[in-house]
């Protein structure tokens, strides 16, 4: 008797496939692998995916989008900096709490696995998000003169630094631990930017200016006098 169609196999094929990874890496799965720890034949696998790059490929794109979902969800903080700093928080949460999702993006290169612009464009969302949210960022803090595309590099840099490193066990400590090197790393990064402000006029050259602002509205406020008293002087 055929066995009834399964309407959400190919899900079941992605986590299946994801718990694999998880144990060992991306390399070294094979779709064999994939059917026998859901029960099925190989066939029934190349029904949804045409190969194991294919089935990476999936893979992949999925992670990418939750990680961007994780942005997305940043943005609903109250406020612009609440929102700059979950993101971060949130990265580092990700690849935590996800490590095979993680090492899919970033880390596990798959010979024969190559992405079209678009797809390379979708796998971007995540960074142009923080991306844009910097720049509004650095608006409200009145940041004039920074590249935002460097500086969400820079930021990128950090957080993946400290989660690629928290993954490998090159960290000697607990994830705890490890959210607080992140508070640390975003607080200097924050004072540096900061630092680059203009700073605020004292008093005296506060007075300097006002001063300057009435002279100068004085000037435009008395020319058309001038004249006259010139023609005053000329009809004596």
């Amino acid at each position: 008797m055929p066995r009834p169609a399964n309407p959400t196999l190919r899900e079941d094929i992605l986590a299946a496939a994801l718990r694999l990874i998880e144990e060992k890496d991306a390399t070294s799965l094979t779709m064999r692998e994939v059917a026998g720890a859901l029960g099925y034949s190989a066939t029934a696998i190349y029904q949804h995916f045409k190969n194991k790059e294919d089935l990476l490929l999936a893979l992949k794109l999925q992670a990418g989008d939750l990680l961007a979902a994780e942005m997305e969800a940043a943005r609903q903080e109250p406020t612009i900096e609440a929102q700059f700093h979950d993101m971060g928080l949130r990265y580092v949460r990700f690849g935590l709490s996800n490590p095979a999702y993680y090492r899919l993006i970033f880390q596990d290169s798959v010979p024969g696995l190559e992405l079209a612009p678009e797809q390379l464009v979708r796998m971007r969302r995540s960074w142009e998000i923080m991306r844009d949210t910097l720049k509004v960022w650095a608006e409200t803090w009145e940041v004039r003169g920074i590249d935002a595309d460097h500086e969400a590099n820079v930021i990128w840099a950090m957080v993946h630094g400290i989660t690629s490193l928290a993954l490998a066990g090159r960290l000697p400590f607990d994830d705890q631990q490890v959210f607080s090197l992140f508070e640390l790393a975003a607080g200097r990064w924050v004072s540096g930017i900061l630092s680059m402000r203009p700073p605020p006029l004292g008093k005296s050259k506060r007075r300097q200016k006002q001063g300057q602002r009435q002279r100068k509205s004085q000037q435009l406020s008395t020319p058309n006098r001038r004249p006259a008293a010139k023609a005053r002087r000329s009809t004596v």
